[in-house]
């Protein structure tokens, strides 16, 4: 899915996100939100805020 189908879909469930605000993210960061929200679609739950999951930190030595 191309990055303007995934701003597509997004706006689809948070009316209120602006093209622009989403634009800045990397398409990864896009899908993984979209999923949240379908996530919380099929639960339906009412989302009170969003966390983007962080990368595991290794130790390197």
């Amino acid at each position: 899915m191309s990055k303007r189908q995934l701003i597509d879909e997004i706006r689809q469930y948070n009316t209120s996100v602006q093209p622009q605000f989403l634009a800045q993210f990397d398409e990864p960061a896009l899908k993984q939100y979209l999923d949240h929200l379908e996530s919380a679609q099929r639960k339906h739950v009412r989302i009170a805020g969003w966390v983007r999951k962080q990368p595991k930190l290794r130790l390197v030595s």
